[in-house]
């Protein structure tokens, strides 16, 4: 839920307590200003998204409305004017000089909340994403700011599908918003009352909740994430657990099935800005990264958000039999910066493998009547290793079910394959 800060001025104790309370028992941060500049202090330190305005102040209402409304040009909170005057005049000026809403004194507690939710309900359902309806980026990062703001103990966890855009790309728009949409109800199943889901992207989102349930929400979320994926792909998709994607010149890429991946922490008060939590759950979720399934990673306090640094992928393994093609290839990757070693035959590449342990490998059909490097793609491609399998026949989808990560039909053009092995040491 999430729970907006409201400002009250007023020259009146007794009137600034009584409207305190109704906002406090309406879950909602309410802070009390007497005048002007209270009020400008107030507007400067908080992102004050609801001002209660009395005409126990000293000025004349419409004319201090006028000047919040300017202070508040860019944030455009809502401004409830709350006075004793009855007259058509007064509340047609007030409301002219930008009010959102005019109340009399006279109106009960009961009648006050179901107004003020109304505006709420207003202002929070303008602030949704038309896809998921979960509560868009702006206020997210308020929510964030609030949170980090106060002494209460809470943990982030951010919320990612990995190959989301690669599949907007091979299965379209519907396809891709009925993703979202059925994550949103995943997640939105999982809330507590205290709990808040915001979107920090498009298609990634953050959610605030207390300590002891941060675990679990994720844990049943990377395990529900997982039973529903076969909803959104093919049969044959789901079963070999990739998508193919082609370009015009007829390369053939694997890519994985979406995954979800979360990074969760603590609020740590050795961080200094609201804007750390978002960096170091960023480091963090890169941990999910290789894993073959959803999964999640938890941060405690005692890591401070810091992620161990990998050893960079940087060797690639070359199988060609073509040795001029092979020596170019090597000689490229080393005008590259990229170690490479090549090998002509099946024996040799297992050898080189077992001691050069490479990130990348570039294997060669091989020769259709006796060598055939298929199976040596099937063996390898369990130790997460990149597969670029190239060959003059077109027999692209045995390829990638042998455990290819790219097809690339013969003749290719060098500077195409180094690119995709930057692209995958990357």
């Amino acid at each position: 839920m999430y729970k907006s800060e409201i400002l009250i001025i007023s020259n009146r104790k007794e009137f600034s307590i009584k409207y305190k309370k109704i906002i406090e028992n309406l879950n909602q941060n309410a802070i009390i200003a007497k005048d002007l500049s209270d009020a400008i202090s107030t507007i400067q330190n908080k992102e004050v998204e609801f001002i209660i305005i009395s005409d126990t102040i000293k000025e004349k209402l419409s004319s201090f409305i006028k000047k919040i409304r300017i202070l508040t040009y860019n944030a455009r909170p809502i401004i409830i004017a709350i006075s004793k005057s009855s007259d058509l005049d007064d509340k047609l000026e007030t409301l002219e000089a930008g009010a959102d809403d005019f109340l009399g004194e006279e109106i009960t507690k009961q009648e006050f909340q179901m107004r003020f939710k109304a505006h709420l309900r207003r202002y929070i359902e303008s602030s949704l994403n038309p896809i998921t309806k979960i509560i868009n980026k702006n206020i997210t990062l308020k929510a964030l700011k609030k949170s980090f703001s106060e002494k209460k103990s809470c943990s982030y966890l951010l919320i990612k599908i990995k190959g989301i855009n690669t599949y907007r790309k091979t299965h379209g728009e519907i396809a891709y918003e009925k993703v979202l949409q059925t994550l949103s109800a995943i997640i939105n199943s999982t809330l507590g009352q205290d709990d808040f889901i915001g979107h920090i992207t498009d298609n990634e989102f953050i959610l605030i909740t207390n300590i002891l349930q941060a675990e679990k929400v994720a844990s049943f979320l990377v395990f529900a994430f997982d039973n529903i994926l076969n909803k959104f792909y093919s049969t044959d998709e789901f079963e070999n657990n990739f998508t193919i994607q082609s370009d015009e010149t007829k390369q053939e890429t694997k890519q994985a099935l979406m995954r979800l991946n979360i990074s969760a922490m603590e609020k740590n008060e050795n961080e200094n800005d609201y804007r750390e939590i978002i960096n170091n759950l960023n480091n963090l979720i890169e941990l999910c990264k290789d894993s073959l399934s959803s999964t999640y990673v938890i941060d405690r306090i005692k890591l401070k958000g810091k992620v161990i640094k990998k050893e960079k992928k940087n060797k690639v393994l070359i199988l060609e039999p073509d040795e001029a093609l092979s020596c170019l290839l090597k000689n490229v990757c080393e005008l590259e910066g990229i170690k490479a070693e090549i090998a002509s035959n099946k024996i040799e590449f297992e050898k080189i493998y077992e001691i050069f342990k490479p990130n990348v490998a570039i294997i060669d059909w091989g020769n259709k009547e006796n060598e055939n490097h298929l199976e040596i793609a099937k063996k390898i491609s369990k130790n997460n290793i990149k597969i670029i399998f190239s060959s003059s026949y077109l027999n692209k989808k045995e390829i990638l079910k042998a455990g290819a990560d790219l097809y690339l039909p013969k003749p290719y053009e060098i500077d195409d394959i180094i690119n995709w092995i930057k692209k995958f040491l990357n």
